[in-house]
């Protein structure tokens, strides 16, 4: 008895476009360097004055952002490298070979990304992108975005109560 996948499930996942995925990481890559870049000049920029909350809160969001965007990557990277033979091998990895026996097709999921290998019996399983990579992409993506929100209200904080320079006449 074979235990390869059944020689009927597809050979390409259904929405499954590298060409895609390879452009978002490319683009994700260009994204984190600036982000990169803009919070190292803003770091410069600001020396021999005292760093306010503000300050330390935007460089967090920055990084948070970062860090979602390559998380994001790292997944979309397992999702790409899939082709023929890679499926039917992600699938009997991570569903065994009984169960990689019974597939009859691929899907990938972009958000939350995900390899789904489709049973012809019904029910499904997901395989390639490891498992820490949704969560981790969801908690750095809700810092990022809550870190960012702190910074705007701490930054509006600060220019309302600073004292306000007059010019005389």
């Amino acid at each position: 008895m074979s235990e390869e996948p059944s020689p009927l499930a597809a050979d390409s996942a259904g929405g499954h476009n590298s060409i895609l995925l390879l452009f978002i990481c490319l683009i994700g890559v260009i994204v984190i360097f600036t982000l990169i870049g803009i919070l190292g000049s803003g770091v410069s920029k600001r020396t021999g004055r005292r760093k306010t909350r503000a300050d330390w809160l935007g460089g967090i969001a920055l990084l948070s952002v970062c860090a979602t965007i390559a998380l994001y990557i790292w997944g979309a990277l397992h999702v790409m490298f899939m082709e023929n033979d890679n499926m039917r091998e992600e699938c009997a990895q991570a569903g065994g070979a009984a169960k990689a026996a019974q597939v009859d097709r691929y899907e990938a999921h972009y958000l939350p990304l995900r390899f789904t290998c489709h049973l012809d019996e019904g029910g499904s399983y997901d395989a390639a992108v490891p498992g820490y990579v949704n969560p981790a992409l969801a908690i750095a993506f809700i810092l990022a975005i809550a870190t960012g929100a702190v910074s705007v209200v701490a930054r509006d904080q600060d220019r309302s109560t600073s004292p306000t320079v007059t010019r005389g006449r």
